[in-house]
């Protein structure tokens, strides 16, 4: 499944029994050359492992590259195997242990596990502690060697796929990616889906399966990274005794047929009832990841398509402004030639327009070229990326396996920074008149029903790991108007992260102000007295920064994200854009007509829509239940001076908190910080805002119901929960994890609808909301009409359940640790750490509360569970989208006369 279809079990492991120690080098066929610390060899089975060892992290991320994608899959192209091998494969049942022992071993692992497949890879993944690398790796190692692909596991991933099958269909995006592609692409397999077409799957077998696990499931197509806090000569040895008995079988050589380039352009356009707007794709035919071309392409995608100060985001959406989002991107794969796409999301009668407006650009690229800034600045824009991207142990892993199975260099992408830095304007004119050639453009597009759109003939007029000295503790201080600043040195990284939050979002709004914070919050770098809104997104993105606005349910945010040279540069930019936003009356009424759009649109999602409808329901008085975005008639009447007087509401220092963390000295920050943000006044309020706490307006249970366009129905079953302030958030912490894992699939929820013989769902997650004097906690799941009532009863029973039982102490164990662990790994990027600390900070947990956090919930008890589980789980909100015309999953083909028994 590509990145959209990701299944997998959240979870930890026991320490397997240590392996005999051997030399490691009677197992090593050959090394690769490598750099630093970092040790590469095959094996003498063929097996490739990648480790890099860092002393700076008690993380070790594990994962292992199969080559065994849906484009090898031959004569059951379309069947969609390398997907289905992956739904078993991953937590199934192996030759070492019981798919129940590899769930029991998982969620004591605690940590985060899952898998994916795509077009030329499947890969499985665990990432956890220190301690227990060795237990992920004994899990891997055994999916990918030792399934049996037990026969019951086949049928039930079979029906969970069907499932998957008819999520898609509600997804226009996934729907548009899949019309493209099969219109870009006339004879090579990557024109079929991943996950396959749904009555050639369900013919599928388990014989099919096992022949196809036997083929591709071997040492030589396998690559493993570990990156963390290992012992290379140990990994090694460990490894190498694990996968003792899968031997190297002759090499299976992959001929693919050669896409033939296009003659002519080429349309597809596929209508949706669930879609609102366009959704388009426009696509050229490229490179493949080898060319030398890439790097010229790389740059000139960023150019036209990436960021707020790129040529088409200038034109489609800030001077057109007939676009609600516009990209471009240049997608090279290894195996065939790639597309130069742009995407756009616009209202039905602006299709036509964006169409020629695009072409429009990309003409003037091809006549005229780009300017030196530009090139600089999508340069400067891959090396910060690249940097940036460095940050964490799994990513640092995806990048050497990725590279490695690319390329069969595990510094590709390292390189491939440097090849950035030469691309030169010749170059990037060059292959803008080679490739992007109007007259074989490929154009796809998902349109809500009934809508018309041109036709056809319309298309013809750096390096390993960082190392550095150990981050500092965090610094508080406070400036005299009140703004609350939190400092940390981490020198490991050329970077710095300045993320700044205060009181905000629906928190802050009447009734009658609805949308509002969000729409400051957008705004305020609309424009300043010092810069225009083109000169504040050039100002970043010139020095391969970023800068981001936002607003939610408690706060609002200005994020930034630059190279440590860059930071006084940061600080200034971000002063200017909270201290002095001017709200232009045209961008005013730009993000009126934007929000409109993206109100129209929120309801494709199915989440979306049930916890939209659940909140509208369960929250009566308090102001969470409000949209975000606002509704239609609220955003109309909002104006400049509106939006101005919101502002000195919401956007005041006594309320908000700085933090910066990264590559800095504190003594030379300090002065910047304090020149560029003392002179913010500090009028207006200081305290909470009144908020009547949330009192539940019914007892037992109520049922709220809303036909959809969706063809599956849409299930949320929320009750009572907690206020932020309420010291046992932890334990409800805990109840997440016993009844569905904790972000990852799992838990009793999970085991009782997908686990086992059990195929009703294809995805079911419980979670908290603990908000500002009110709460909630819900399950949601999407399941199809027919199985609709045995999935509710499920749901109902284990709330009971958790009321009625105490839960017992080694579950009760493996839940805490899989909360701790999961809440490490959430913290390892310095942006999320600094997010973290400001958020905490400002709603008065202590910036130091993720630190405390732990040992919080060490301290819960199962009295504790079952307690808070009686008090907040008794009455409960069911909401349901239904379904106004289903669609079942399709049966498996009737077998002919002669395989009936």
């Amino acid at each position: 499944m590509a990145a959209l279809w990701l299944v997998g079990l959240a979870a930890w492991v026991p320490t397997p029994k240590a392996v005999a120690s051997s030399a490691p080098e009677s197992f090593v066929d050959r090394r690769l050359p490598s750099q630093g610390e970092d040790v590469f060899v095959v094996l003498r089975n063929g097996l490739t492992v990648l480790i890099r060892p860092r002393d700076d992290t008690d993380v070790v991320a594990t994962m292992v590259f199969v080559r065994a994608g849906s484009i090898f899959e031959g004569e059951k192209m379309g069947a969609g195997l390398s997907h289905y091998l992956e739904h078993v494969v991953s937590g199934g049942t192996t030759a070492s242990f019981s798919e129940q022992e590899a769930r029991d071993r998982l969620e004591k692992l605690g940590g985060a596990t899952n898998a994916y497949t795509s077009h030329d890879r499947t890969v499985y993944y665990i990432t956890t502690s220190t301690a227990h690398w060795r237990a992920a790796l004994d899990l891997l190692l055994s999916y990918v060697t030792e399934c049996t692909l037990d026969a019951s596991q086949v049928i039930r991933e079979k029906a969970v796929i069907q499932q998957e099958f008819k999520m898609g269909e509600n997804d226009p995006h996934r729907e548009l990616w899949k019309l493209f592609m099969k219109t870009a692409y006339a004879v090579h397999p990557v024109r079929h889906p991943v996950i396959g077409y749904e009555d050639l799957f369900v013919q599928t077998t388990r014989d099919d399966l096992l022949q196809y696990y036997k083929a591709r499931y071997q040492p030589q197509n396998m690559v493993l990274a570990v990156v963390g806090r290992v012992e290379p000569q140990e990994v090694i040895a460990f490894v190498a005794e694990k996968t003792g008995g899968a031997e190297r079988t002759h090499w299976t050589v992959d001929g693919l047929p050669l896409e033939p380039a296009p003659i002519g352009s080429r349309w597809a356009e596929k209508s949706l009832p669930l879609a609102q707007l366009v959704q388009a794709m426009v696509g050229f035919r490229s490179v493949a990841l080898s060319h030398e071309d890439l790097y010229a392409l790389d740059v000139l995608g960023i150019v036209l398509g990436e960021g707020r100060t790129s040529r088409l985001h200038q034109r489609l959406k800030e001077r057109d402004q007939s676009v609600l989002q516009v990209q471009a991107f240049n997608w090279t794969p290894a195996f065939v030639p790639g597309q130069f796409v742009v995407s756009m999301t616009l209202a039905p009668q602006h299709w036509p327009k964006a169409l020629k407006a695009l072409k429009d650009e990309i003409r003037k690229v091809q006549e005229e070229g780009v300017k030196e800034a530009e090139l600089e600045k999508a340069k400067k824009k891959v090396i910060a990326s690249h940097v940036f991207g460095k940050e964490t142990t799994q990513a640092m892993a995806a990048s050497l396996g990725s590279s490695y199975m690319d390329t069969g260099d595990p510094y590709f992408e390292d390189r491939y920074a440097e090849n950035i830095r030469r691309v030169r304007k010749e170059d990037v004119i060059r292959v803008a008149r080679r490739y992007l050639v109007e007259s074989a453009m490929t154009v796809a597009a998902v349109v809500p029903q009934g809508t018309s759109s041109p036709s056809e003939s319309a298309t013809t007029a750096l390096g390993a790991a960082a190392v550095g000295p150990p981050a500092s503790a965090t610094r508080r201080l406070t400036l005299n108007n009140g703004l609350r600043v939190l400092l940390k040195e981490d020198h490991r990284f050329p970077f710095v992260t300045l993320q700044l939050y205060g009181i905000g979002g629906v928190l802050l709004e009447n009734p009658e102000e609805e949308g509002c914070a969000a729409m400051t919050a957008s705004l305020l770098t609309a424009g300043t007295q010092r810069r225009s809104k083109l000169e504040i997104a050039q100002a970043l993105e010139s020095v391969g920064g970023s800068l981001a606005t936002g607003s939610q349910h408690n706060t609002y945010f200005v994020a930034a994200k630059v190279l440590k040279d860059d930071l006084s540069l940061a600080v200034d930019v971000m002063a200017d854009v909270v201290l002095h936003p001017m709200f232009p009356l045209s961008e005013v009424e730009k993000k009126k007509q934007e929000t409109l759009l993206a109100i129209q649109k929120q309801d494709e999602n199915w989440q979306t829509e049930l916890v939209r409808l659940f909140k509208k329901n369960y929250f009566q008085d308090h102001p969470y239940r409000h949209d975000v975005l606002g509704t239609e008639a609220t955003v109309q009447r909002i104006t400049r001076e509106i939006l101005q007087r919101f502002y000195a509401k919401m956007v005041v220092p006594q309320r908000a908190v700085l933090a910066i963390y990264g590559d800095f000295d504190a003594q030379r920050v300090i002065p910047l910080i304090k020149k560029a943000f003392g002179p913010w006044p500090s009028s207006g309020p200081s305290a909470m805002p009144m908020v009547k706490a949330q009192a539940l307006a019914f007892e037992g249970m109520r049922v709220v119901e809303k036909t959809s366009d969706k063809t599956s129905l849409g299930l949320f079953v929320g009750t009572r929960g907690l206020d932020l302030e309420d010291p046992r958030v932890v334990v409800l912490d805990v109840v997440d994890a016993v009844l569905s894992g904790i972000g990852y699939p799992g838990g009793r929820l999970h085991n009782a609808l997908r686990g086992g013989e059990k195929d009703l769902v294809y995805v079911v997650h419980a979670f908290p909301f603990n908000g500002y004097r009110a709460g909630y906690f819900g399950v949601i799941t999407q399941t199809t009409l027919k199985n609709a009532q045995q999935v509710e009863s499920v749901v109902h029973e284990h709330l009971d359940r958790l009321m009625e039982e105490p839960i017992g102490e080694e579950e009760l164990q493996r839940a805490k640790d899989m909360v701790i662990t999961m809440h490490l790994l959430g913290l390892e990027s310095l942006e999320a750490q600094a997010q973290s600390a400001a958020v905490n900070e400002l709603l008065g947990l202590g910036y130091d509360y993720a630190s405390r956090y732990p040992d919080l919930v060490r301290s819960v008890t199962a009295n504790d569970v079952q307690a808070l589980a009686r008090e907040l789980l008794k009455d409960r909100l069911v909401v349901r989208t239904v379904p106004e015309n289903p669609v079942e999953v399709l049966p498996e083909p009737m077998p002919s006369p002669s395989h009936v028994r």
